[in-house]
């Protein structure tokens, strides 16, 4: 069976999984909010460069929920910022979606698949938790700048082939990725990083090797892994032995790169704080576990964003 697959959000993450499923010879039908985004799509290639490469002219790019929906895609991959997702589903809910279709949250954050879940239900809801950097550099033209392998959850909800069958197709397309049914342990690993790192990025306005040169700064990452660590004990959440070691080292390598978050402050957006540093600290909450850094960061990007 050809899977017929729907991406949900046109920032360089959706159209990477599109261009790499259109060049693979799927159907791949996309749906954007912005008229100018669908006609840039509509009239020149997806190009992705760097450490992923995909050619592909998409040729199903719709602007409303109700015609997305009468396409009928059998996966739909969402791709827009975890703090959109309620309001996304919820809306494609209400033009009545096949019963079959499958939603994969292609997102940061700590258990943003719940969202899915607890709009559509548990057997139509999986995750793949995302270990790559990319941005759109001009036009419909996506550098990738870093890809390991993405891991794809495998939840006793969801029909096994049909998590097989979705995992093969993004495999052959050119995305690395495993299938785990621990998919917890590496989205809360992905999640301690990008909320140590990423959001004192956001607070301090500065790019990565900035702040990792800045000694007082690079002991308040390494303050919130520590307690991220701890978190993750609490919660029953396995990382690897030296994991604090491995994190430092890899956000040593960020480079100049700009985290999502900082840009959204930038932007003067909402970030997608509510499931980084505030689901870290409420499970700090939870559990009784010290984390005055991690609540003191999340009570910053609160101010950002209200300010």
């Amino acid at each position: 069976m050809n899977i017929h697959y729907g991406v949900v959000g046109t920032g360089p993450v959706g159209r990477v999984f599109a261009g790499l499923l259109r060049q693979a010879g799927h159907r791949v039908t996309v749906l954007c909010h912005r008229p100018q985004t669908e006609q840039i799509l509509k009239r020149r290639p997806v190009v992705v460069k760097g450490e992923l490469k995909a050619y592909a002219q998409l040729d199903e790019v719709l602007l409303g929920a109700a015609e997305f929906v009468r396409a009928q895609p059998d996966v739909v991959l969402i791709c827009t910022k975890s703090v959109d997702t309620e309001h996304l589903l919820t809306t494609l809910r209400e033009h009545h979606p096949r019963p079959e279709t499958l939603y994969v949250s292609c997102q940061n954050g700590i258990d943003t698949e719940r969202v899915v879940a607890e709009v559509f239900g548990a057997d139509h809801a999986l995750r793949i938790v995302l270990n790559m950097g990319c941005d759109i550099s001009c036009g419909n033209e996506v550098v990738v700048t870093f890809c390991t392998t993405h891991v794809m959850s495998k939840p006793a909800s969801v029909d096994g082939d049909a998590v097989e069958r979705i995992a093969s197709d993004l495999r052959e397309s050119g995305l690395p990725l495993t299938v785990s049914a621990n998919w917890r342990n590496d989205s809360f690993m992905k999640a301690l990083l990008n909320a140590s790192l990423g959001s004192l990025c956001a607070v301090t306005r500065h790019c990565m090797n900035c702040v990792m040169d800045q000694p007082e700064a690079r002991a308040v990452v390494e303050d919130m892994l520590r307690e991220g660590i701890a978190i993750c004990a609490a919660e029953g959440i396995e990382l690897r032995p030296d994991f604090l070691a491995y994190a430092m080292h890899y956000l040593d390598q960020g480079g100049e790169h700009r985290p999502s978050i900082l840009v959204d402050v930038e932007k003067a957006k909402v970030t997608e704080n509510e499931f980084h540093c505030a689901e870290l600290a409420r499970l700090a909450r939870r559990h009784g576990v010290p984390a005055p850094t991690i609540d003191l960061i999340d009570k910053l990007l609160r101010c950002t964003e209200n300010f």
